[in-house]
């Protein structure tokens, strides 16, 4: 089982940091009114973006600032899978 303890910084971001892994989390909303989550892993320079836009949630990676993929995928399917892991790994997190 893993825990993060999570550390609020001044400029409302999360700095969380456990077994030596460093991770910095954001959740805002872009000027154009779409809902905006990343996660940055400090150690490896990665970036895991998620956007709401609309009725479509967008994936996004990036890794050392060099390769980045994008996912697409409907709102309610999003809703759907993190509610079946959520459910079924809860004894396992």
């Amino acid at each position: 089982m893993i825990r993060i303890k999570p550390v609020n910084l001044l400029n409302g971001e999360i700095f969380l940091s456990n077994f030596g892994f460093n991770y910095e989390y954001k959740q805002k909303e872009k000027k154009n009114g779409n809902s905006f989550v990343s996660v940055r892993d400090i150690g490896e320079n990665s970036l895991l973006e998620v956007v709401k836009k609309g009725n479509t949630v967008e994936i996004i990676t990036n890794i050392m600032n060099f390769k980045t993929t994008k996912f697409s995928l409907p709102l309610e399917l999003f809703e759907k899978m993190y509610n079946d892991i959520t459910k079924s790994n809860n004894n396992n997190i």
